[in-house]
């Protein structure tokens, strides 16, 4: 997780860099950042924080993408904080979900009076009779064929859904599929409802992975 120090730093390199340098390296902190405070369940437990960071990196690419540089690093600067406190926010709550759920001394049971005589123990169960349970069963992601983009969403974080693909480089098979709605790969809007293919091969999942490698569009 990037420290409050770290972001200062990383502050103080996009005012030394100045604003004619595409902002390659900044993007790409950026977009770790991202990634890993959805990791951290932030999309959830600090959602607006994490809304606000998803929506300035993608304006930001855009921004990269036009070449508008200057704009791109106050954004990604905003989107830099933004994620690291949904990443912050999202830990601190599953350590209290954690916490909650072990039984406190004011929940246990208070001893029974001495003048109480104390209930029958139980029988073992016989050997013939003890049955391990069964396992709980695995609960499985339903796959979309439809998606309708949310606000901060970009061709590779929808890739990356569990629900859609759970392998954010197979964002061409989507473009490839919605390049009616889509100008720019870059470039998608809220509310828009993409279609998702499920009827590729190996070779054609494959085949959209390096073309994801070798485009410049997506860092990874």
């Amino acid at each position: 997780m990037i420290s409050l120090r770290g972001i200062l730093v990383f502050i103080g390199c996009l005012w030394l860099a100045g604003c004619a340098r595409q902002p390659q390296t900044e993007l790409q902190i950026v977009r770790d950042e991202v990634a890993r405070a959805y990791a951290t369940g932030a999309s959830i437990l600090a959602a607006q924080d994490y809304r606000q960071a998803a929506e300035a990196l993608h304006q930001a690419e855009i921004l990269v993408y036009r070449k508008d540089y200057s704009e791109a690093r106050d954004l990604l600067n905003r989107a830099l904080i933004n994620a690291t406190r949904a990443s912050s926010l999202a830990e601190e709550k599953k350590r209290l979900l954690i916490e909650d759920v072990h039984i406190k001394p004011q929940e246990l049971p208070a001893p029974a009076p001495a003048n109480v005589e104390p209930p029958p123990a139980k029988r073992p169960p016989r050997p013939d009779s003890a049955q391990t349970p069964p396992p709980p069963p695995e609960k499985k992601v339903r796959l979309l064929i439809q998606v309708q983009v949310a606000p901060g969403e970009t061709l590779f974080t929808l890739a990356g859904r569990r629900d859609i693909y759970g392998d954010s480089l197979l964002w061409p098979l989507l473009y490839k599929a919605n390049r009616d709605q889509i100008k720019d790969p870059q470039e998608i809007f809220a509310g828009q409802i993409f279609t998702i293919p499920r009827d590729k091969s190996v070779q054609e999942q494959n085949a959209a992975r390096d073309e994801a490698r070798k485009s410049p569009l997506f860092s990874h």
